[in-house]
């Protein structure tokens, strides 16, 4: 069963990399995958940790936003990209 999150809604984030914003949106499988990563609560709203972990990872600032987002992708994708954690996101139960 999968993890409950905030189900069938993309996760709109603001967030600021060295004083600058940056807006990103997170399929909530992304920002499920995440939060089992990070191992926080299930049933719990997820975007202030979530934030504070992408702020602190996406520094420094380089170039400009749409490098800034795709730079914040690939580190999410090798953030998620293990096997083990897919198959513990599916298999946790409410």
């Amino acid at each position: 069963m999968r993890r409950p999150f905030l189900p069938m809604i993309d996760m709109k984030l603001e967030l600021c990399i060295d004083s600058k914003p940056l807006d990103i949106e997170l399929d909530d499988v992304v920002a499920g995958l995440l939060a089992v990563r990070l191992d926080l609560p299930a049933n719990a709203d997820h975007r202030d940790a979530i934030t504070r972990y992408l702020n602190e990872k996406g520094a420094p600032w380089s170039l400009d936003a749409d490098h800034m987002r795709r730079r914040i992708l690939r580190r999410l994708i090798l953030d998620i990209a293990d096997p083990a954690l897919v198959i513990r996101y599916l298999m946790e139960e409410d």
